[in-house]
């Protein structure tokens, strides 16, 4: 770690370093293995946090970032990955135990990292005590922390309740001789929030990982919390083919329940009584933007940033883009922020998505495009670990070496979310130098394209995609009115480009971006075209003072600033 600009000299203003910042999504399982047995874990992060910030904002070996979001680290038995949790206070010795943790929290902080968690508490794994417990005698001390219900007489099920991944939310115990529910596979039973008992374990918990130095939560799946207290039946939404898929129904009483804005409501109390914490949530993948910034809270006191999937699943379109960007503005009020991202755990990596509805086969060009608009439009970005080199799917892993069991069961091999969650690619030795000096196979093998694009290779090239993302966050972070300034689009109704600035009272950036080849700038609101500073460019050297261009280059990004 550089002792020049170090968190003492330079410090985040509490309390807003989630608007300032920028966040990183990590995958602990495949983001570097540190002790060679082909699986990811914190000694790995803690050994790459300088290249996520080494804590000077002029290196050029490292990425800048202010924060990493680690997805699940409990004990687990691994069905799905972590996201089926045996135990809420250890660490699942896959990834090594709570000395490495806090360990992790300490480096991470030295470095003026923040550390935030993944939270499952709208259900538990199957293996967890609570509901080995729980499946007991009806009598049992934790009889009511899940949902139980005897079977219907009519069609056996309690209800029509779906699971998310199809088919009937309800699975039946043999020694209750009853029903218990679950939104997603049968072996993630959803907890009863509506047990007092339940919620101050929960409580506990959340406490437990704030006293540990944590600094934030991302709320998994946390629309879907509060269940109906009488158990109705959702009503199926018209004409609908397959009654037996999560989307036939409208989903009001195992969903969007009022009473789950009040659990979340004390979940944000409690991180409250700590300084400068921070509350994501995963508002649904199928919940649309209004429903998502509801959860921001009446008086802003639920989720700091509730995550939409509007925008990551857009086409790779300008004035799709830009509406999307424009609905957000619209409908995010002065006192709240909004948060972007492209890529996630689940989802798609944006080059493999947006290179197939291109208008051209040039995804370094598209890679650095998203990666302009991620970082200058007015929000919180967060990167999802490989996007920053440009990493894709990778869609030949052989059938016997997928890992994601709870979606291929469901869905099948082609669902499988392996193909976005394969090894960081570090160099260009075996298997993308996952494993630190060791020719291991990985738990999930490297992308076929590790050669070419890795750290390594990508630090070296000027034109890279990794070190355009190491100079817009430098851009970004030196930039207040990119931090905080108002967006406004100059095209109303954009076609083959983007022209939009940021600004204040007193300064000025405009972002233009191409995604065709040769075009005019063509704009509808005034600009004053003349004594413009290049911030960063694909076609204009840094620093450069000139008039802006009448003639886009083919592709071109950039960002001006007003002299």
């Amino acid at each position: 770690m550089s002792e020049n600009n170090t968190i003492e000299n330079n410090p985040q203003k509490f309390g807003e370093w989630w608007k300032n910042g920028v966040i990183y999504q990590i995958f602990p399982r495949t983001f570097a293995d540190a002790n060679g047995d082909g699986s990811g874990d914190l000694q790995g992060i803690i050994q790459k946090l300088d290249y996520l910030n080494d804590g000077n904002i002029d290196s050029e070996e490292s990425l800048h970032i202010d924060a990493i979001w680690l997805s699940p680290i409990n004990k687990s038995p691994m069905y799905d990955n972590g996201y089926d949790i045996s135990d809420y206070c250890q660490i699942d010795p896959v990834f090594g135990n709570i000395d490495d943790f806090e360990t992790l929290i300490a480096e991470a902080h030295q470095r003026n990292i923040k550390v935030i968690l993944d939270l499952v508490i709208n259900h538990t794994s199957n293996k967890h005590p609570w509901f080995e417990e729980s499946c007991g005698e009806k009598d049992n001390p934790k009889s009511d922390w899940y949902h139980w219900r005897n079977p219907n007489s009519e069609d056996d099920v309690p209800n029509n309740w779906l699971s998310y991944f199809g088919g009937t939310a309800w699975t039946y115990c043999e020694t209750r001789q009853q029903y218990y529910h679950h939104t997603f596979d049968k072996r993630q039973p959803d907890l009863n929030w509506r047990n007092p008992e339940v919620k101050e374990a929960i409580y506990q918990m959340i406490r437990f990982w704030l006293d540990k130095g944590v600094d934030g939560f991302r709320l998994d799946a946390s629309s879907v919390y509060s269940k109906d207290k009488d158990y109705r039946d959702n009503p199926l939404k018209a004409e609908v083919e397959d009654k037996e898929d999560f989307s036939s129904q409208h989903h009001l009483y195992d969903k969007d329940l009022p009473e789950n804005h009040q659990i979340i409501k004390e979940i944000r109390a409690i991180i409250d009584e700590y300084d400068d914490r921070l509350l994501i949530g995963e508002t649904f993948i199928s919940s649309g933007l209004y429903e998502s910034v509801m959860f921001r809270g009446v008086n802003n006191d639920e989720l700091h940033l509730p995550f939409t999937f509007d925008f990551p699943f857009s086409p790779w379109y300008p004035g799709h883009l830009q509406k999307e960007i424009a609905k957000k503005e619209l409908m995010t009020p002065d006192d709240a922020w909004s948060v972007y991202f492209l890529d996630n755990h689940d989802l798609s990596r944006h080059l493999s998505r947006w290179v197939d509805c291109s208008l051209c086969d040039n995804s370094v060009g598209i890679a650095k495009a998203a990666a302009t608009i991620l970082l200058t439009v007015k929000g919180t970005p967060v990167l999802y670990y490989g996007q920053e080199i440009g990493m894709v799917d990778h869609n030949n892993i052989p059938s016997h070496k997928l890992r994601d069991r709870a979606t291929i069961a469901h869905e099948g091999e082609s669902a499988s979310r392996d193909k976005v969650r394969t090894p960081m690619q570090w160099d260009n030795s075996n298997h993308g130098g996952f494993s630190f000096g060791k020719d291991v196979e990985p738990w999930l093998p490297v992308n076929d394209n590790y050669q070419e694009v890795n750290v390594a290779a990508e630090f070296k090239d000027e034109g890279s995609i990794l070190n355009f993302y190491q100079a817009l966050i430098r851009v970004r972070k030196k930039s207040h009115v990119l931090q905080k300034g108002c967006w406004r689009t100059l095209i109303h109704y954009p076609y083959e480009h983007l022209a939009y600035v940021r600004e204040t009272e007193s300064d000025r950036v405009l972002v233009v971006i191409n995604f065709s080849h040769e075009k005019e700038l063509q704009v509808d609101e005034y600009i004053d075209w003349e004594n413009w500073q290049v911030l960063l460019s694909t076609d204009y050297p840094t620093d450069l003072v000139m008039d802006l261009p009448k003639i886009l280059k083919p592709f071109e990004t950039s960002i001006y600033q007003k002299r």
